[in-house]
């Protein structure tokens, strides 16, 4: 996936926000693991949910979590039948396909690394009313429901969830089905966008990136993601960091992550030291961008919680101080279709 087409980000992001694109994210990682006993025991080891208890067919955002409470990666993980079999399915970014296969190689059985599908992201306000002309879509599927269908005799995985903020599909088809598939959903007035729009629209909702806001030394609960987390399983000995995340969740948090906007013009960007009034390094930016629905540019970041969230906040550009805003995030309203899950 390009940064752009010929339309551009900020025409990308908008169609996006207002009508309907495409993206292809089929360079993330894919797994089939048999719902086993025995692959449950050895998954939750590390992934921080009750898999037994979650339910089929809804996605769950989660975490693979190292021995110290560390983010490996986060993750979508699901329960469905599959060829009439009932199986774990999990999405995971590409940047960590290796770490991750793994320990999927020395922990889990009879796995299955899917290789042979696309993965398609449909996203905005008229995804549903686009993707219903091609796919027997149930209007009573929402935000994080996950189901399989048929499309040209062959299965189709798909759920209604994405990382933009807005409503949205993302489809799981296979290799010699794709292209048509696509070809369909082209005709339909819905543009294909690119990495550079991800992620300002990712920023614009407020979510969380892996090398950015997450990574190996940072647990779910100093990112803010402690909802993320089923709190029976730190009560149990089996999850590898289970007592390091119950003592995390008990103390006082060392960083908070925030929303910021510059007073004047300033263009924020990634690592830039944030300060307090004294010019005192108490933070930084995790990930920035231009927010074409503001108009201005936001950012994201962690300062010291010990910090007084009533001070004036600062970031170092060079050797100038630009003064920032606080916001709380996401920096704009998430547009999910909702039922009965909560988001």
């Amino acid at each position: 996936m390009p940064i752009n087409y010929k339309n551009g980000i900020i025409n990308e992001h908008l169609r996006v926000r207002n009508q309907a694109g495409i993206f292809d994210v089929s360079h993330m990682g894919q797994i089939l693991i048999p719902l086993t006993q025995d692959n449950i025991k050895s998954l939750e080891k590390f992934i921080p949910l009750n898999i037994n208890n979650i339910s089929s067919n809804k996605c769950h955002y989660s975490f693979i979590l190292n021995s110290n409470g560390g983010i490996l990666d986060d993750i979508m993980l699901s329960k469905i039948t599959y060829i009439k079999n009932e199986y774990i399915y999990i999405v995971y970014n590409s940047s960590r396909k290796s770490v991750l296969e793994e320990i999927f190689k020395k922990t889990v059985r009879n796995y299955e690394i899917i290789e042979n599908r696309c993965l398609i992201a449909i996203q905005g306000p008229e995804s549903f009313a686009s993707l219903k002309e091609i796919l027997n879509l149930s209007q009573n599927m929402n935000f994080l429901n996950i189901s399989v269908i048929q499309y040209n005799v062959s299965d189709v995985i798909i759920s209604r969830s994405g990382y933009t903020g807005e409503d949205g599909f993302e489809l799981s088809i296979i290799n010699k089905h794709a292209e048509e598939f696509l070809t369909k959903l082209l005709q339909k007035n819905i543009i294909l966008c690119g990495l550079g729009c991800r992620d300002s629209l990712r920023v614009e909702a407020g979510l969380s990136l892996y090398g950015n806001e997450i990574n190996e030394n940072i647990s779910p609960i100093q990112a803010g993601l402690s909802w993320a987390i089923d709190k029976t399983r730190l009560i149990d000995n089996s999850l590898n960091c289970s007592s390091i995340l119950t003592e995390q969740l008990n103390s006082p948090k060392s960083i908070k992550k925030i929303g910021l906007i510059p007073v004047n013009k300033t263009m924020l960007r990634a690592n830039m030291p944030l300060c307090n009034e004294a010019k005192k390094e108490i933070g930084y930016i995790t990930s920035s961008c231009y927010s074409p629905i503001l108009k201005c540019s936001i950012g994201i970041g962690y300062i010291n919680k010990i910090s007084n969230m009533s001070e004036v906040i600062f970031v170092k550009v060079r050797d100038k101080f630009e003064e920032l805003k606080i916001e709380k995030i996401p920096f704009i309203k998430k547009n999910y279709k909702k039922g009965d899950v909560n988001d």
